[in-house]
């Protein structure tokens, strides 16, 4: 009998350290998930913060760029600031600053020229012609909890942190169609060579042209006034194209509300006619920027207040007889009262900056002519 009870208690004695041993490997079970289910949902949040960031930061970045060492340096400047002047773009749920962020530049490749050649990313590109692309990438160390205790229990070390990064790719893309943004005014291009068309940046050309043809030099702004194009002019052309509608070439210089696509390469849809609303209307968009009195586009530049309702893109066409889109040029229109005193055969000029980049105030980075194509620029995420 006595061999029987001593039987039976070792056997619960056994039970008893085998269900100690299940529970302490269902407590290291337990552990574990609680460290997949917080700490995997902690990194979560933390890789959307981030990358919300560096997407926020590739576009900003980018339309610094303006194919020049000094537009390298205000997008690297963009992007750090984007992180630590920002409250909105912190991370770990917005408690912490976004430091530490890499910034690299790319041209495109000749035969794709909206694909970045792997070949050139640069920090710090030594000739910032071309350079179109932005890359921005971070890493953060998001603080462990559960994960933490459940490798001590493992007997595997201590891991206090575990690196969370995120990278985004923005771009000047080259757009060969627009649909929207471009103003109802199309200049003759000096010349059809991309990707300034024969144009000086910081030389006023001329937007709407007196009627009648036959025109001569003082009938035009400064940058075409010799030029030859003049002379074979149709009488009924002016500049415009769209509409000849009052309203909707008020609506087209104010609301943007651009009434037909623009395709490089088609003949821009030129219409005549006399025009008596676009010199208030243009005038109003001027008064509509927060910079409407600096003279010029380097003084509107270093007042840096301005808001961009100024910059304008507008189609630049071959001349007669075919008005052929040949790219998109970007104009600072001339501050307020000049175009107040516009008359109908006033010529209506505006400064010629370079290729136009949709939303920005800056002219383009790319050297089109290095890739056979011509055309505006768009800011997007190409990755």
């Amino acid at each position: 009998m006595r061999l029987t009870q001593d039987s039976g208690r070792r056997r619960r004695s056994r039970e008893r350290g085998i269900a100690l041993l299940a529970t302490a490997f269902g407590l290291v079970a337990i552990i574990g998930i609680a460290g997949i289910s917080v700490d995997l949902g902690r990194m979560y949040v933390v890789k959307g913060e981030l990358q919300a960031y560096t997407d926020a930061a590739a576009i900003s970045g980018t339309l610094q760029l303006d194919g020049t060492s000094a537009g390298i340096s205000r997008a690297t400047n963009a992007v750090g600031t984007l992180g630590t002047g920002n409250p909105a773009m912190g991370w770990d749920f917005g408690s912490k600053t976004i430091t530490g962020a890499t910034v690299q530049f790319a041209k495109g490749l000749i035969a794709t020229p909206n694909a970045p050649d792997p070949a050139t990313w640069s920090a710090n590109p030594g000739s910032a012609t071309d350079y179109r692309f932005l890359q921005v990438t971070v890493s953060e160390p998001v603080p462990l909890t559960f994960m933490q205790a459940f490798k001590v229990l493992q007997g595997s070390g201590v891991t206090s942190t575990s690196a969370v990064a995120a990278r985004s790719v923005a771009a000047q893309a080259l757009i060969t169609s627009f649909p929207v943004g471009l103003l109802p005014f199309s200049p003759i291009a000096p010349n059809n060579l991309p990707d300034n068309f024969g144009m000086t940046p910081g030389v006023e050309y001329t937007l709407r042209y007196p009627s009648g043809g036959g025109l001569k030099k003082g009938d035009v702004c400064a940058g075409d006034q010799d030029q030859t194009y003049w002379d074979n002019l149709p009488a009924q052309d002016r500049g415009f194209w769209g509409s000849n509608s009052a309203a909707a070439i008020r609506g087209e210089i104010i609301d943007d509300n651009q009434v037909a696509v623009i395709n490089i390469g088609d003949p821009v849809p030129m219409v005549g006619g006399a025009k008596n609303t676009e010199a208030s209307a243009l005038d109003t968009r001027v008064q509509e920027d927060s910079d409407p009195n600096s003279a010029t586009y380097s003084a509107y530049l270093a007042n840096g207040t301005g808001n961009g309702r100024r910059v304008i893109g507008v189609p630049v066409n071959g001349g007669p007889p075919d008005f052929t889109a040949i790219g998109i040029g970007a104009f600072l229109l001339l501050p307020t009262p000049v175009y107040q005193g516009v008359q109908g055969n006033t010529p209506i000029c505006a400064e010629y900056i370079g290729p136009y980049v949709a939303g920005s105030t800056r002219a383009g980075a790319g050297a089109t002519s290095a890739v056979g194509n011509t055309g505006g620029y768009m800011v997007r995420l190409i990755q």
